[in-house]
């Protein structure tokens, strides 16, 4: 958007929406926003969001447009960027004749489920709130959104996501928290093989002792656990 002949770049904005945004950062000419409130949609929002995350999490901010127009959209950003850089580095001439070839956006077969790795963070939605296992909520640093019924990625992330995070919970084991460095639980990363359907799971955790629980029996707990649910082939 341009303010007074300023252009501001707005974060997850989709062309055609009214919105209410704060200058964040200002420099070297321009200048980053970040939305407040949508207060009209765009023409381009045609469908329901597909994800029940949606906008806690902050990916996926672009679904309620269909996928033809998410590529239309990238392709004009990702072209305004080569240009931009080309402009710079003296490869357009006086005419506009770009020094490369443009063969547009090339989308994917697959809309959705088709990640096959992931990393999810333990820590709380609110503060001193339950433990929550997933994805950092829009626009925080800290609070963590638990995403089981995420769409880019296929159930079985879904299915040891809960597993992992009711075990947790019920044994009340903390995650770690930033500002005060301590907790035990970090992140829990999970990748799935395409072709053979195996499952690495990767549990990353501080150092620090749990208080009343001896961490390699309650680790060999949680094996147990997440082997017993209806998945693919495990190697924990």
């Amino acid at each position: 958007v341009f303010v007074e002949d300023q252009k501001i770049l707005i974060k997850n904005g989709i062309p055609g929406q009214k919105v209410r945004f704060m200058i964040q950062k200002k420099r070297s000419g321009r200048a980053q926003g970040r939305i407040l409130e949508v207060m009209e949609k765009s023409p381009l929002e045609t469908r329901e969001p597909v994800c029940s995350n949606f906008p806690a999490c902050g990916g996926c901010m672009y679904q309620t447009m269909s996928y033809e127009d998410q590529l239309h959209m990238k392709e004009t950003q990702i072209r305004e960027l080569l240009e931009e850089a080309l402009i710079q580095g003296g490869q357009i001439d006086e005419n506009g004749n770009a020094a490369f070839e443009w063969e547009g956006i090339h989308g994917s077969p697959i809309e959705f489920g088709y990640r096959n790795k992931m990393e999810f963070s333990f820590g709380d939605e609110v503060k001193d709130g339950p433990l929550s296992l997933g994805m950092h909520k829009r626009g925080s640093f800290h609070d963590i959104v638990t995403v089981d019924g995420c769409r880019i990625v296929d159930e079985d992330y879904s299915k040891i996501l809960r597993g992992v995070l009711d075990f947790f919970t019920e044994h009340q084991v903390p995650f770690y928290h930033k500002m005060s460095h301590v907790g035990y639980l970090r992140h829990l990363l999970v990748r799935k093989a395409v072709k053979t359907g195996e499952i690495l799971i990767d549990l990353v955790t501080t150092t620090q002792p749990i208080e009343g629980a001896d961490i390699k029996e309650l680790l060999s707990e949680m094996a147990a656990t997440i082997c017993a649910l209806e998945l693919s082939l495990i190697h924990i």
